[in-house]
């Protein structure tokens, strides 16, 4: 039976985010938000019905990241609110676009502490880059438009809505008919920036280059390969940049974190050019400390307020990568100092050479690095990999040698667990053909191992691979370093693939690393979420020895 809607706020706020090329929200159900599911039964908008309101907010933002169209979460008053905030610090810290809308009770009770009822937004504002309440149907349209526009502006980033329940269900009119901001829009570089950085990328013989996440939002893959080639300079690429270019490259210098990278942090002290392209320079580089006083730096980013802050640049280029680019696309190659290259390479190699070396080496359970190469090469080539930010992930960040179209979903910037499976169920949803696999460990498992429960009910089957080393590894390898002992640190092992298979998942176990690819292949052929626990040893990765020194 067709079920016809009345033109309501809620039907008002649908077509706008259909108009705005979302295709799904996020949601666990709240009776102040039935005028937004009701307006859905006849619009193409799907409702995904999570366990939890963080793990609703953080498969938006994972819809964020593979679509570049900012994804979208619904959530009830409250403590629907405030299990959104750690989803939203994740976005923030990213420079991801992730719009939180949310319900609250009538206006006529307002501050009448109603049940569930409270003032959300000096909660929420210090992680938004805008947010607001909305009193009005007519001004629902004007609102979300400057959410849209705040969350896409220079450095993406979340936003947040409120709207009351007679708000949604009131009368709304017509959504305007406009043209909308889309991820990747931003200022193209000036003609005097891009005299200034050829000359100086053709007069250097030891650039580096360094590409980051906005390369992702200018969908800029195809022109940074061109670049690369030309220039023939070493590069890097870490957060949303890296799965830009082949990592495979004779280029390639490795991975963009200095804690995962001897060569990064070598080529940043001895280049006569430094080019930070679409990113922040944030603390995986350092804030930039580590780069010789005689090299010339250029940052480039389209956000004014991120380009040249944490370090002084010569030349500071407000624009998007992908105009940067084609900019220099036909810049005269520089005079490589060859030996530098190669040394610079080299180190990044020798690197991955040790790691391998070390990871075969005989031990009580799989090495982590060990069981990240076999899982590599259990899976096909276009395959979305995601981790987070403990001990394992950073092995993985190491060993995963990316090859487009692969992706690379790193939940790390605001050092959350509980984005890992979420990220994977919003990335399958997004491309139902692709092969997603999620790289977890044993204690960020349980933050939304139950999500998979959501990917049976919508059909995303995931493959999880559970580092089980029976560890909080991220805390007490540090601790056990600097105090000589660990305060509750371990976890008993768990069978988490019983739990898989207990709410409509396949789940396998893996003692060692002649069963992993076998088990690997069987979760793959599942067709539904499934969990590969794997017993894995515990090993300090050199990104926390790194930082914990």
């Amino acid at each position: 039976m067709t079920v016809v809607t009345r033109n309501t706020g809620g039907s008002l706020l649908t077509d706008l985010l259909i108009a705005r090329g979302v295709e799904r929200i996020f949601s666990v159900s709240g009776g102040p938000l039935n005028p937004i599911y009701h307006a859905t039964l006849e619009r193409p908008l799907q409702v995904i019905h999570t366990r939890h309101e963080a793990a609703a907010a953080f498969m938006a933002e994972g819809t964020s990241r593979v679509t570049r169209t900012p994804g979208v979460c619904v959530v009830t008053l409250g403590p629907g609110v405030t299990n959104t905030l750690s989803a939203a610090l994740t976005a923030n810290r990213a420079g991801v676009p992730l719009l939180i809308l949310g319900g609250q009770s009538p206006v006529s009770v307002l501050d009448k502490q109603a049940i569930m009822s409270f003032d959300p937004l000096p909660v929420v504002a210090p992680l938004m880059k805008y947010a607001a309440r909305v009193l009005d149907p007519d001004r629902i349209e004007e609102y979300l438009d400057t959410a849209w526009r705040a969350m896409l502006a220079g450095r993406p980033g979340p936003a947040f809505l409120e709207i009351p329940i007679n708000v949604l269900a009131g009368p709304a009119p017509q959504p305007a008919a406009a043209t909308h901001q889309g991820a990747g829009s931003g200022p193209a570089i000036h003609s005097a920036d891009a005299t200034d950085l050829k000359r100086m990328i053709t007069e250097s013989r030891r650039p580096l280059l360094i590409a980051g996440d906005d390369i992702h939002w200018t969908s800029a893959e195809s022109l940074l390969g061109n670049v690369v080639d030309r220039i023939g300079a070493p590069f890097v690429t870490l957060r949303l940049g890296r799965g830009a270019i082949s990592e495979q490259h004779p280029r390639c210098a490795g991975v963009g974190y200095l804690g995962s990278n001897p060569a990064l942090r070598y080529a940043l002290t001895s280049a006569d050019l430094v080019i930070i392209l679409g990113h922040d320079v944030e603390a995986d580089l350092g804030y930039g400390a580590s780069i010789q006083n005689r090299a010339t730096i250029v940052h480039v980013h389209p956000d004014a307020a991120v380009v040249g802050r944490y370090l002084t640049a010569d030349l500071e280029i407000i624009a998007s990568a992908n105009s940067v680019l084609e900019a220099i696309a036909s810049v005269e190659p520089p005079n490589i100092d060859e030996v530098w290259c190669e040394e610079v390479i080299g180190r990044w190699r020798a690197e991955l050479d040790r790691i391998k070396h070390l990871s075969r080496k005989e031990g009580e359970g799989v090495h982590p690095a060990r069981l990240t190469s076999l899982l590599a090469e259990a899976t096909p080539p276009e395959t979305t990999f995601v981790t987070s930010h403990g001990n394992i992930d950073f092995w993985a960040d190491m060993v995963l040698q990316l090859e487009p179209p692969q992706q690379y979903l790193r939940a790390g910037q605001s050092g959350a667990l509980g984005a890992e499976i979420p990220f994977g169920v919003a990335a399958k949803m997004a491309s139902p053909d692709r092969t997603v696999v999620v790289i977890v460990g044993d204690g960020g498992f349980a933050f939304h191992g139950f999500e998979l429960e959501t990917a049976a009910r919508y059909n995303a089957p995931i493959v999880v691979i559970i580092y089980d080393d029976q560890k909080w590894g991220a805390i007490a390898l540090p601790q056990l370093r600097a105090y000589n002992t660990e305060i509750e640190m371990d976890l008993p092992r768990r069978s988490w693939s019983a739990v898989a298979e207990a709410i409509g998942g396949h789940g396998e176990y893996a003692d060692n690393e002649h069963e992993v690819i076998p088990a690997i292949h069987r979760a793959l052929k599942a067709n539904r979420p499934a969990v590969v626990q794997v017993n894995v040893r515990t090993s300090l990765s050199p990104y926390i020895a790194f930082e914990s020194s």
